[in-house]
């Protein structure tokens, strides 16, 4: 038997913060709580979020830079997209000059990129064939 990712795990700064984000933003349901953290899960990954209770954390590098992206396939593109924006975050392309602002009306390619409380940025899709090797849930 082939070794399966299964678990993924961050530290929030903000842990209710990043739970609104992750659970009402992006739907992703909370299957468990434990004493300071979350696990959320779509039914095949497990997607651990931790208060981070250490020293103050550098901040995050992100757009083209970014040294960690998190990919997340959702049903209806434009309805996360809305409900993001309802909550405050900015939806955004990667280009090689930064950010690029997107119209959620007007999401041509598919996808779009929002980062988190902690600036983790997040790949957002609808489509069944933008990470190749993922067929799970379609």
């Amino acid at each position: 038997m082939s070794p399966t990712l299964v678990h993924v795990g961050i530290r929030a700064s903000d842990l209710d913060t990043t739970i609104r984000f992750w659970r009402d933003g992006l739907g992703i349901p909370v299957v468990a709580t434990r004493d300071g953290s979350f696990d959320l899960s779509d039914g095949y990954h497990n997607f651990r979020i931790f208060q981070h209770s250490g020293p103050a954390r550098p901040p995050h590098v992100s757009g083209m830079l970014d040294y960690l992206h998190i990919g997340v396939r959702v049903n209806d593109l434009e309805a996360a997209a809305s409900r993001l924006l309802d909550m405050g975050y900015e939806i955004f392309s990667d280009g090689l000059a930064g950010k690029i602002p997107l119209d959620v009306n007007s999401i041509e390619e598919g996808a779009f990129k929002v980062e988190d409380p902690d600036g983790i940025t997040v790949d957002i899709t609808s489509s069944h064939d933008q990470w190749p090797g993922v067929e799970l849930g379609q």
